[in-house]
């Protein structure tokens, strides 16, 4: 994860749709991601890889760099995964009993075919709207989203929770690197033991640097004159090319098309 904040701003301000009208771009990650988080698996999938060809191929972001942010939601779908798959009952029903776990004359405890499925479905869903959200992060500098929603009525209180989520995310990845790097200097991952008994110390001073680090921040910008409000001032409005605009609106109109005949057929 070394580098990935500093990453993220680069491309965001270097990449060849950044001329391009925020409010355009963050309409099309809204409408693909509502349509990706209601929408049938298929079309989630279809989401999800369509919008990694375009960043890779089109946007022109290194692969690499997407599948290190593509392990963030991974992370958190594998630690919530057993309490998706695992049902622990007096019965099990045999018809939906796909893999016995432990299996007693009072408790049963077993994966079912519908918990895989909604399991799939939860995978899918997270991807893609994840997918959509990373899209318009790589492709839009974070200042010019903060002053689209400041320009439609988005309460200052949540534009300024939007601005410290977003730093604290970059702190939190910086002390991950740091915290790595520091296992391996020691030599951390020589045996299953001595990996869990090094994640355990990881996780405490991860979190324990991460709010320290985050309070020094609060200090920096308070001494700097920061008044409890962040001010947007008005820019030059962005065209959107026509082109981009067709492009995005055959797009939608396809995925709404194939979500109907999933639903029809």
């Amino acid at each position: 994860m070394k580098g990935m904040n500093l990453k993220l701003d680069t491309i965001s301000y270097k990449n060849r749709f950044r001329n391009i009208s925020a409010s355009f771009k963050i309409s099309a990650a809204f409408f693909v991601g509502l349509i990706a988080f209601i929408s049938h698996v298929q079309v989630q999938l279809i989401v999800f890889f369509s919008t990694v060809i375009f960043l890779v191929l089109i946007a022109k972001i290194p692969f690499r760099f997407l599948c290190q942010w593509l392990l963030v939601p991974c992370l958190f779908l594998v630690v919530s995964l057993p309490a998706l798959l695992i049902n622990i009952s007096p019965t099990a029903l045999e018809f939906d009993e796909w893999f016995s776990i432990i299996k007693t004359n009072e408790w049963h405890v077993y994966i079912s075919i519908s918990s895989l499925e909604s399991a799939l479905e939860v995978i899918t869903r997270s991807l893609s709207v994840f997918i959509c959200v990373f899209a318009l992060l790589v492709t839009t500098p974070f200042h010019q989203i903060l002053h689209v929603f400041h320009k439609i009525g988005v309460p200052q209180v949540l534009l300024d929770i939007f601005v410290s989520m977003y730093r604290f995310i970059f702190i939190f990845l910086q002390s991950i690197s740091e915290m790595h790097q520091v296992v391996l200097s020691r030599q951390g991952n020589l045996t299953w033991k001595r990996i869990l008994h090094s994640a355990g110390l990881v996780l405490f001073q991860l979190f324990f640097k991460t709010f320290e680090r985050y309070k020094k921040m609060s200090l920096v910008i308070e001494s700097r004159g920061f008044s409890d409000r962040l001010f947007f001032p008005d820019r030059r409005v962005k065209l959107t090319p026509w082109k981009e605009m067709c492009y995005v609106f055959v797009f939608i109109i396809l995925l709404i098309a194939f979500e109907w005949w999933c639903r029809n057929r």
